[in-house]
């Protein structure tokens, strides 16, 4: 499960992917059976609180496209969308717990710290949406890609950030330290964690290849073919890469001038790094044909990977294990409230999806059991049970399965 108050989740929460992820998504309201389950009203209620349906698809459908893009070519079954909603509604509960009893504490959060923290985030989402080719030049091409505005994302912000001093706080109160013997032995055993990968820095003119389809026409009366080498001439001639990428790329950071930046090798086909690792910086390629359609390619720059010394990597270390630490602390929190069916009711019908799908309910019950043996002796709460689902407020009731005699 991630962090609640993460800088992570924030992004997802506020003005990040949201908007990007239900663009990439399939029409997953015909198929799957989680988002089925979702209530009219709220998922849930914490204290009265509402964990609204909205935020839980959101982070649900945004934690779908990951898991496919963590796992490329795999088929995501029902047991992994059930699983994956398990975690986002515990998440989302777990997070409400720690606002209520951040407000409860008066953890404040000055306007100072608000703005630095807000002009960080933004800097990231512009970044995020320039190598995604979308515009990003200002705060306000951010908001309107997101499709929220300063206010509400403001205040997300803010929540954020007092959820991550509660944590502070429980870690603190929890005896959570990491020593500095700590960092260095996760450094040592994990050398190959903290490597830099190679890195190139490219510019693209990308040319998509001729449509096969019956009675399709050239572009422009051109075939592709034809379109790079006039391409390619017109840079040969004198034309700035730029200004031809500009006036001809089909690529999606055409409006860059073709520049996708520097980015780890393992981020790009391997035809095109293999024709990067014959050129020299500034070089201009001559057309690479793929099954895509033609590349030119401009590079900027090679830079070799490299080990991070020990003084720069100890801080994101520290942060790691203060993490890992400070989890148990702030579970061992929070699962005081979401163990209590007085505290916390659920509306998400999960349950009800499971009793239709006996392979899945064994599955599941096997996951409960082994997670269930494996924290006992510590005293955490397990968490692969499926949350008993009340109707939802404002919604009716599912009927009850018949059962046997």
């Amino acid at each position: 499960m991630r962090g609640i108050g993460c800088k992570a989740l924030l992004v997802v929460l506020t003005v990040g992917f949201i908007v990007t992820a239900r663009a990439q998504a399939p029409n997953l309201d015909m198929m799957d059976l989680v988002l089925k389950a979702v209530p009219n009203g709220p998922v849930a209620l914490v204290r009265g609180e509402a964990v609204q349906s909205d935020e839980f698809r959101d982070m649900y459908v945004g934690e779908v496209i990951r898991f496919a893009q963590l796992n490329p070519g795999k088929s995501i079954d029902d047991g992994d969308r059930l699983g994956i909603a398990l975690n986002c509604l515990r998440s989302l509960i777990e997070r409400e717990v720690l606002f209520q009893e951040a407000s409860k504490r008066k953890i404040a959060i000055p306007d100072a710290k608000l703005q630095e923290a807000w002009q960080i985030e933004i800097k990231k989402l512009q970044d995020a949406l320039v190598r995604d080719g979308k515009k990003a030049d200002t705060e306000a091409d951010v908001l309107k890609e997101a499709g929220t505005t300063k206010d509400k994302a403001m205040a997300e912000l803010r929540k954020a950030l007092m959820i991550e001093e509660l944590r502070k706080q429980l870690m603190t109160e929890g005896g959570v330290n990491i020593t500095d013997a700590d960092v260095k032995k996760w450094y040592d055993e994990n050398r190959s964690s903290t490597r830099r990968p190679d890195q190139l820095h490219l510019k693209q003119i990308f040319i998509q290849a001729d449509s096969t389809k019956q009675g399709a026409k050239p572009k422009n009366g051109q075939t592709a073919e034809q379109r790079a080498q006039d391409a390619y001439n017109r840079i040969a001639s004198g034309q700035s890469f730029e200004g031809v990428a500009k006036a001809m790329s089909d690529g999606r950071m055409k409006d860059e001038g073709g520049d996708w930046g520097l980015r780890p090798v393992s981020e790009f086909p391997a035809f095109i790094v293999e024709a990067a690792n014959r050129m020299k910086p500034n070089e201009v390629s001559q057309p690479i044909k793929s099954e895509y359609g033609y590349h030119i390619l401009k590079l900027i720059e090679t830079v070799p990977g490299e080990e991070v010394p020990f003084d720069k990597a100890a801080p994101d270390i520290r942060n790691l294990l203060m993490a890992r630490k400070g989890g148990d602390a702030v579970r061992k929190f929070t699962s005081e409230i979401t163990k209590d069916p007085n505290l916390v009711q659920v509306f998400l019908d999960i349950e009800k999806q499971l009793r239709s799908r006996p392979e899945l309910l064994q599955r599941f019950a096997q996951d409960f059991a082994t997670e269930q043996k494996q924290n006992s002796a510590n005293g955490k709460p397990a968490a692969g049970a499926a949350p008993k689902a009340k109707p939802a407020p404002n919604a009716k009731a599912a009927p009850k399965p018949a059962t046997k005699p």
